[in-house]
């Protein structure tokens, strides 16, 4: 079994889409073993994402101080199935309007999963049931 990760963004919470996510992560399969509420910074946005657009973006819908659930995830092959899984979940969301971005954020691969969870982990405010 491999560890990932899924991270909700705000626009998960302000659209209402936090249980569908929740629910097309079961269905493919994925243990969620833990449930985190995470507080990101500034500089974490930074760590996390290279490239000033990307960045900039990103705090405009992650906006620090704003308490996100990160989802830990297991399964065979997690990492390259969720965040195959991410894209269609976006897209399901989206619909014929789809954006490259938004609602959750997993790693693209394993050292993108370890330095990210890093990361986030050192924001964890409470471990959730």
């Amino acid at each position: 079994m491999q560890q990932t990760f899924c991270l909700l963004k705000s626009e998960s919470y302000i659209f209402g889409k936090k249980n569908i996510i929740e629910k097309r992560i079961k269905e493919n399969g994925f243990t969620i073993t833990e449930r985190w509420k995470v507080r990101l910074t500034f500089g974490d946005i930074f760590r996390l994402y290279h490239g000033w657009i990307p960045r900039i973006t990103t705090l405009m819908r992650l906006p620090p101080l704003f308490k996100l659930d990160m989802y830990l995830l297991e399964g065979h092959d997690a990492v390259n199935r969720m965040y195959r899984l991410k894209h269609r979940i976006r897209h399901e969301i989206w619909g014929r309007d789809f954006k490259k971005g938004g609602f959750l954020h997993t790693p693209d691969c394993m050292e993108e999963a370890r330095i990210h969870k890093a990361i986030i982990s050192k924001r964890k405010i409470k471990t959730l049931q």
